[in-house]
């Protein structure tokens, strides 16, 4: 009988210990690898306009995973579970080619990073002036190697 109780009080002892972890004990920031080339180049992009980002001590976090809601391609979350984490659907990501990724991830950065909203505006042939497009059709977005600068330097701007 005494084993038992010497078992029993080990397990409530296991218990005890992995239920006192803290949040501080767990990760709190991770950046999946396919999406740590982006930013890096957004607080690369950032530094050449004169703006100084550091995602990670911003704990700004990325993740690729499935996304469940229809026409959701990204997002910034913002909840106690996951402050400040981007997600972006795998489906589009398996898809997507290089600028579009760019696009996505600046775009979802500007929201968790810059705490920027969305800017619906358009020049005088209806592409968007902003990389901060809600995507809702208001303004036809048109990143290419031409606008990226020009894109890039309103998406940073004081």
């Amino acid at each position: 009988m005494k084993s038992w109780n010497k078992l029993i009080a080990f397990l409530v002892a296991i218990v005890l210990v992995a239920g006192s972890c803290n949040k501080d004990d767990s990760p709190d920031y991770f950046v999946d690898a396919p999406l740590q080339p982006y930013f890096d180049r957004f607080e690369l992009e950032a530094a050449i306009r004169g703006v100084t980002i550091d995602l990670e001590a911003l704990r700004v976090s990325g993740d690729v995973r499935l996304i469940a809601a229809s026409q959701v391609i990204g997002e910034c979350i913002r909840t106690e579970k996951e402050p400040n984490t981007i997600v972006v659907d795998v489906v589009y990501w398996n898809n997507a080619m290089e600028l579009e990724k760019e696009f996505l991830i600046f775009h979802e950065l500007g929201h968790c990073a810059l705490d920027r909203g969305h800017i619906d505006d358009s020049d005088g042939n209806g592409d968007c002036v902003s990389m901060m497009t809600s995507g809702t059709g208001l303004c036809h977005i048109n990143y290419t190697d031409a606008t990226r600068e020009a894109l890039l330097d309103e998406l940073f701007m004081p």
